[in-house]
């Protein structure tokens, strides 16, 4: 992927995006000026595509498929650095909204927060979108680019939304993050929009991304989003806002454009998650969910999921020192890119879309295809209940999407349930165990107080006025 970073007439300060005064700052920080679709196409790929560390990687510290591993023979990665790095995450604490994404603790300055990192992108996105449309160039080179920044900003307001918004089938119209649409220049402080605004918002930039982007060529394998790409993110979406007739649709464009289910029961290595198989549709950057874990690692109750003859089991896990780290499901492309969407979320989407539809038999078909390509050996299962069924298409969603950014955003849309996570600081100490109750405000993440305090519009979740939770 290019690296080229193209200058144009916005690059905002702090207040940028904590909805505040002056919401963009203008300043030039070159000569160059884009003109031409190309151009355009550059400046999207510097400012709007995450190329560098993903805002949100400490989510897989948060769910329910990670555990400290304790057991090491010498002790030395219980007390180490990372362990210690990651605790307000891991322990779900109110003051996790004061870290940044790699668990140091920030100032008054909010540039290293989730929340601000990700409306940089979306800045860059919507500078793209304010001037595509007169550029220099084919019509069709400017569909291309004004498709792929519409639907790369909703895919960070759906990340946005899902952190500090209430769970879409919960409280659609309880206020989340602000919907800044534009590059241009506000004198007032930006309010939240609700869940529903900010999901129809997302459903609004997928459709019109679809809508000019399908009639063109499909490109693959060049870091850009594609069609099928953004079908699959329009399928989720929908899966969230359990549109289940709109989650199917979407999800079979999917197929409709080529894409298509890649038999690993031949693999012998892992590395999956990139251009080398053709199931991946879009690489992207910002670093895996699991890159830091050298204290942290898939708990038991995930690695006994799989079946033994499962290739993600065989090589998406790696054993070191007599512990395990998910390490060889990734790779590391030209440096970061190491996050995907692939057709296999088009059909667990849809599996489960199908089974809330009551339509069993082809939420069957499609589980039964999808573990036929994982599992070696797989004989095609039935199951007849609808309960069942569902709760088997979600367990297969979860094996498959480990530490992916999936499992928390699921867990909350399930129902928030109970998750406990056990913690040592050191060696030799009490091992303490720390549990977000059902329902726990902390599903809907407090925002950082750097942020509220330059933005007085942004009224706080519940979840920032709790006091430090203790482990027992």
């Amino acid at each position: 992927m290019k690296n080229h970073l193209f200058a144009v007439f916005f690059i905002t300060g702090l207040l940028t995006l904590s909805g505040c005064k002056k919401f963009l700052e203008e300043k030039s920080q070159s000569d160059v000026i884009p003109k031409t679709a190309t151009d355009f196409r550059e400046l999207l790929v510097g400012s709007g595509y995450m190329k560098d560390e993903e805002p949100s990687k400490f989510l897989s510290f948060m769910d329910d498929d990670v555990d400290l591993f304790i057991e090491w023979g010498d002790g030395s990665v219980v007390g180490s650095t990372v362990a210690k790095q990651y605790y307000l995450y891991y322990t779900w604490q109110p003051r996790l909204a004061d870290m940044d994404g790699l668990g140091n603790l920030i100032s008054a300055d909010p540039s290293s927060t989730a929340y601000y990192r990700s409306y940089e992108l979306i800045k860059g996105c919507n500078a793209v979108l304010d001037n595509i449309n007169t550029a220099i160039g084919s019509q069709a080179d400017k569909d291309r680019v004004k498709a792929e920044a519409l639907a790369v900003r909703a895919m960070y307001y759906f990340r946005l939304v899902n952190l500090y918004g209430a769970p879409y089938n919960s409280n659609p119209a309880s206020l989340s993050v602000p919907l800044k649409l534009n590059s241009g220049i506000t004198a007032e402080y930006m309010p939240q929009a609700t869940v529903a605004q900010v999901y129809t918002q997302m459903v609004n930039d997928l459709k019109e991304a679809a809508r000019i982007m399908d009639p063109l060529p499909i490109a693959r394998r060049d870091f850009h989003i594609n069609q099928p790409a953004i079908h699959i993110l329009l399928s989720r979406v929908y899966l969230f806002m359990e549109k289940w007739e709109d989650c199917v649709a979407e999800a079979s464009k999917v197929f409709d454009q080529g894409g298509m289910l890649t038999n690993m029961t031949g693999y012998t290595t892992g590395y999956w998650l990139t251009y080398t198989n053709p199931e991946v549709e879009w690489m992207f950057g910002g670093g895996s969910q699991a890159g830091d874990q050298t204290s942290y690692s898939p708990s038991p109750e995930l690695r006994s999921m799989y079946a033994a003859n499962d290739i993600r089991l065989k090589y998406g896990f790696s054993e070191q020192n007599g512990g395990t780290q998910l390490i060889t499901k990734y790779t590391n492309v030209q440096q970061e890119l190491v996050q995907c969407l692939r057709t296999g979320e088009a059909v667990l989407n849809r599996a489960e879309a199908y089974v809330q539809l009551g339509k069993l038999s082809d939420a069957m078909k499609d589980l039964n295809d999808l573990r036929r390509t994982r599992i070696i050996g797989y004989a095609d299962e039935s199951i007849g209940d609808k309960n069942a069924l569902l709760n088997t298409v979600r367990d297969e969603r979860r094996k498959e999407f480990c530490f992916e950014g999936f499992r928390w955003f699921d867990l909350r849309r399930y129902g928030m349930p109970a998750i406990t996570h056990r913690f040592q600081r050191e060696p030799g100490e009490a091992i303490l165990h720390y549990t977000l109750k059902e329902k726990d405000p902390m599903y809907t993440l407090p925002f950082p107080s750097s942020l509220l305090q330059r933005n007085p519009a942004l009224q706080q979740n519940p979840s920032g006025t709790m006091p430090d939770r203790n482990g027992l």
